[in-house]
């Protein structure tokens, strides 16, 4: 059997769109507009409106490239009050004029996260929201003459996600799950310790074995083919500061909560170039971090993108997303992913 087509995939906030360079937009497979704001029970795309010139730059540049709108987003909230019974229809159509007014090819919802507030009901909400975008993707792809439309969604690395949705029934109505395989040294851990937040294989010597591999398993334990799993990179950081002066940084119990660090443009022309700073690489887990005996910051270089890329070849997976395209200015990671999924045999 052959494979699908491996999908390259950006998040690209509105402001950032003007950072896509036109031999960038070439090599894409796939775009995901972030975000279509979930407000008052429909969708708010003001602030992809007022940056309409540089999506329509990306299309020049690449009339196939797949264009989805991303709704909702990290903290943003709303969609359990959006998609009960009553609200549902309404919402599903303000999300399709969106589409239509920049004729996109679908949508991928980042609901973050059913169930967060409590309700257990948007479980449910969460499948039915999906049923129904499919149902008016597939009219919608009737109406432009029987071109794909696609529906995904963005979907946490952590277990409590798992619980909180019905990820088999979601699946059977998408074409791929964008796995957040970031942040997963994040809030769902009941304790702070310092250490990777996108590692792709489980560190050595660490209590903690999460990492990508583990989330496409679990996924894959689910029911979900490694077909329908496109794994994630990060074009950001974490980071811990006050952090003791052992093993490194690595591995250290802290009281306070890691924080959003810089994104690669700077890691890579300033961090990384810093006398302070010593740089530090996981054979284990494929990725590094940066150390200056206070400060601890985990993130993705070059490097571990090259390893994510032979993993997706490697396992059969559909490919990769990362997040978020403007924090690379750089261009270098946006290589080395290119480079990896696509030059190397």
């Amino acid at each position: 059997m052959s494979r699908k087509p491996i999908v390259f995939a950006a998040y690209c906030v509105p402001r950032g769109l003007a950072d896509v360079t036109p031999a960038q937009a070439r090599r894409l497979t796939h775009l995901n507009l972030a975000f279509g704001v979930v407000k008052d029970n429909k969708i708010d795309a003001s602030a992809i409106r007022a940056n309409r010139y540089y999506l329509e730059e990306i299309r020049r540049n690449n009339p196939d490239l797949v264009i989805l709108l991303s709704t909702g987003g990290g903290g943003a909230g709303g969609h359990g009050e959006a998609t009960t019974a009553e609200n549902l229809p309404g919402f599903v159509e303000s999300t399709m004029d969106v589409v239509r007014e920049f004729q996109l090819d679908g949508i991928d919802c980042d609901w973050e996260f059913p169930c967060n507030t409590g309700h257990m009901e948007e479980k449910e909400q969460h499948v039915q929201l999906m049923r129904a975008y499919r149902k008016a993707l597939d009219a919608y792809e009737k109406e432009r003459g029987g071109r794909k439309t696609w529906l995904t969604i963005a979907a946490a690395a952590w277990d409590l996600y798992l619980r909180n949705t019905d990820v088999a029934a979601v699946a059977e109505v998408l074409d791929f799950i964008n796995l957040m395989t970031y942040d997963i040294r994040d809030a769902a851990w009941a304790e702070n310790y310092t250490g990777h937040h996108s590692n792709l294989y489980s560190p050595k010597g660490c209590f903690y074995p999460d990492c990508i591999d583990l989330c496409v398993e679990k996924y894959h334990a689910l029911g979900i083919p490694y077909d329908k799993l496109v794994i994630g990179a990060a074009f950001y950081s974490h980071r811990w500061d006050g952090v003791p002066d052992v093993n490194h940084g690595m591995n250290q119990k802290m009281t306070t909560p890691c924080v959003y660090g810089p994104g690669y443009t700077a890691i890579h022309l300033i961090y990384e170039r810093s006398q302070e700073y010593v740089k530090y690489w996981d054979e284990d887990a494929k990725a590094p971090w940066l150390f200056n005996g206070r400060s601890f910051i985990t993130y993705d270089d070059p490097m571990s993108m090259g390893y994510k890329a032979a993993y997706v070849r490697e396992k059969g997976v559909r490919g990769i997303m990362y997040w978020e395209h403007s924090s690379d200015k750089t261009g270098l990671l946006f290589d080395a992913l290119y480079e990896g999924l696509f030059m190397k045999k």
